[in-house]
């Protein structure tokens, strides 16, 4: 099975309004399929993971969503900021040195539909056989999600079925949410920070990286003591804290994504879909990134801290 186009014809023994869930028996299921799903050996009970971005369109499409190209709309002009390697005259000699310019280029106009979120939770029936399982989806008003749900499945293990929401227990077991991988607080281990950012940094153009570790590299002056790096479905994203403020930067290796300021503690942030971070009244900032992107920061980070780290 590759993709399911319609509902109707996987559940003819569901009445409309049921409550269903997209799942499949771990029984049978490789390690290597749940890993690459999102979840950790030894794939305990509760594990709830947003599955990873590296899966296929349907599993991007949830984590990040997409955008809607209106191709019978004038094109638009957009900016983006690369990083250029020029020569300049420093005496008698020439010497090569780095600098950003902001390009313009032309393209449709787009609409961001912001992904699903759709997260998945191992959990054991009462006769021990354990599933990876949806959230409940009512099938006469949430068809919808229940399709993205299936889909997800499908996508990671070339199957699912459909069961009742009676036969799985309902948050009887503690979520253990994997999307992030959380350093020890306080003092930051910078040195396994960045290798860790390198890896996912490394996954963008040449042109790219240099402007993402200039905006990394600019959220370290502030001190934060604090750093998680996202996995699974928020693999590209990593978040800069100041926990004695209750701020954490979240930011991203797409280019075309804002930084987002949240105020929160870190356990109502780590819950947050990347649709409700979007969406959340959480946010104290949305930072564009542009030229005046270092400023803004500032401003925000130096309003709530006691001083700015030199």
């Amino acid at each position: 099975m590759k993709r399911i186009l319609k509902l109707e014809r996987h559940l003819p023994e569901f009445e409309a309004g049921a409550s269903v869930r997209a799942a499949i028996g771990l029984s049978g299921l490789s390690p290597d399929a749940l890993k690459r799903f999102g979840f950790l050996d030894p794939f305990d009970v509760g594990q709830t993971v947003l599955p990873s971005v590296h899966l296929g369109p349907a599993a991007r499409r949830n984590a990040s969503g997409f955008e809607v190209v209106h191709r019978d709309s004038p094109m638009e002009e957009v900016f983006r900021l690369q990083s250029w390697r020029r020569k300049e005259w420093r005496g008698s000699h020439q010497v090569e040195v780095d600098d950003f310019i902001l390009r313009s280029y032309k393209r449709y106009p787009r609409t961001y539909v912001a992904g699903s979120g759709i997260e998945f939770t191992i959990f054991q029936r009462d006769d021990g056989q354990r599933f990876v399982a949806s959230p409940v989806y009512d099938t006469a008003t949430e068809s919808d999600e229940l399709l993205v749900a299936a889909n997800l499945v499908v996508e990671g293990f070339a199957d699912v079925e459909f069961l009742r929401a009676d036969l799985l227990p309902v948050l009887k077991t503690p979520i253990k949410r994997l999307n992030w991988e959380v350093f020890p607080r306080g003092r930051v281990p910078w040195d396994r920070v960045r290798k860790e950012l390198e890896r996912v940094i490394e996954k963008t153009p040449p042109s790219i990286q240099p402007v993402i570790r200039a905006r990394t590299s600019q959220v370290e002056k502030y001190g934060p003591d604090f750093a998680a790096i996202g996995r699974a479905g928020f693999y590209g994203y990593w978040v800069f804290g100041f926990t004695r403020q209750g701020l954490y930067v979240l930011e991203s290796r797409m280019l075309d994504n804002a930084t987002y300021v949240l105020g929160a503690d870190w356990e109502v942030v780590s819950r947050l879909t990347k649709a409700e971070v979007i969406n959340s009244d959480l946010a104290v900032a949305r930072l564009v990134h542009d030229r005046s992107w270092p400023e803004k920061l500032d401003q925000v980070l130096r309003h709530v801290m006691p001083s700015k780290a030199a």
